[in-house]
């Protein structure tokens, strides 16, 4: 098939004008060598010697054919004749682990479904079907269907604003829709520290694998310490790991630098926990404001804190929430300024998903 062979920078403007003049042939642009790419041309386009092509060589070569653009075409024809419903409509992935839900149409299938998805994403190792979330840990019920290598884990690696995090989402609980939050967290936390003129120790007691972490540890004098823990054996495990990966190229000594296993409202009881932190996190959306009573002795004493968490709520009790924030940082024995609750996104038809924040002053 005939192709114009251009150089490589090139390729966008050729392609744009030959596209432009309709001279494009439906086939794909090839490499014809280390420096130059081939473009499809059609019965329509002129001849080689034409003036158009500014001295640019035609040459022959196979066309590049396009390959199916979703993973319902690798499915067998039979199957494919099946209304479109009949399929997921979407799936995640982490890592190299995808995961998507089966339903009544779609579980005979399910083989099928998997096959159809590594062959269409090389990336991925292993298909999961998710049946939701289990045990007091609400992680998710994951069966494996099928993988490239015959391993059924889905342990695996994911990268965040750069960084390497160690997941798994049979054993605990990660969230990549919520980086953009704890970016935002770094902001906060940064600002923060600036307000307050030195270094700061930030609690998080419901830390998972530890993702919030993943920017304050990689900047050099924004922590003094951390404090890290989750309830699931399986999280601490992996943030752990995250950790240790993380403050590796830190020159920081962190004092304190505590990551343990242990219920967050039992924290206020260890003295290596509590009266230390100057911000706290709290990210257990079922129970955040129920929590907060027994979070309030972590923070520091003395000074300024920084109270920040994320809540499910019924959308009619949010005009209500800043009021309740407030009056439970008073009962706590602290003033609250700033303080805001703001809804991010819908979690159902009545309830929704929430940012709650305040600055303390404990006197």
């Amino acid at each position: 098939m005939r192709h114009l062979s251009v150089p490589s920078e090139q390729t966008q403007a050729w392609l744009q004008r030959c596209k432009a003049n309709g001279w494009l042939a439906q086939s794909g642009v090839v490499e014809v060598d280390e420096r130059h790419r081939g473009l499809p041309l059609n019965e329509a386009a002129p001849a080689e010697g034409d003036d158009c092509w500014e001295g640019f060589l035609h040459v022959e070569i196979e066309p590049r054919t396009r390959g199916p653009t979703h993973w319902t075409h690798h499915l067998p024809a039979p199957l494919q004749a099946l209304p479109e419903s009949t399929w997921p409509s979407s799936y995640e992935t982490q890592g190299d682990v995808l995961i998507f839900k089966l339903d009544e149409a779609s579980e005979p299938h399910a083989h099928a479904i998997a096959e159809a998805m590594l062959k269409q994403m090389p990336n991925v190792r292993i298909v999961c079907a998710d049946a939701g979330v289990k045990g007091d840990f609400r992680v998710r019920d994951l069966t494996p269907l099928l993988s490239r290598d015959g391993s059924t884990v889905s342990a695996t690696r994911v990268r965040e604003h750069d960084q390497v995090v160690d997941v798994d989402p049979g054993e605990a609980y990660y969230s990549a829709r919520l980086a953009q939050q704890r970016k935002n967290t770094y902001d906060e936390v940064q600002a923060f520290q600036q307000h307050l003129g030195r270094p700061v120790v930030v609690a998080d007691p419901y830390a998972g694998v530890g993702p919030a972490f993943v920017l304050m540890l990689k900047h050099t004098g924004l922590l003094q310490g951390y404090l890290a823990g989750d309830l699931n054996p399986k999280a601490v495990d992996l943030m752990r790991k995250n950790i240790a990966r993380w403050t590796r190229k830190n020159s920081t000594n962190f004092n304190p630098s505590t990551v343990v296993c242990k219920d967050a409202r039992a924290w206020k009881n260890e003295p290596e926990l509590s009266g230390r932190a100057d911000v706290i996190l709290v990210n257990l959306p079922h129970d955040s404001f129920e929590h907060l009573p027994d979070l309030f002795p972590l923070f520091v004493p003395q000074g300024e804190g920084l109270l920040r968490g994320w809540a499910i709520i019924e959308r009619t009790s949010l005009d209500g929430r800043v009021e309740q924030l407030e009056s439970l940082v008073r009962a706590a024995g602290g003033t609250p300024h700033d303080a805001h609750v703001l809804e991010i996104k819908d979690f159902s038809t009545t309830r929704c998903f929430v940012l709650f924040q305040t600055l303390i002053a404990w006197d």
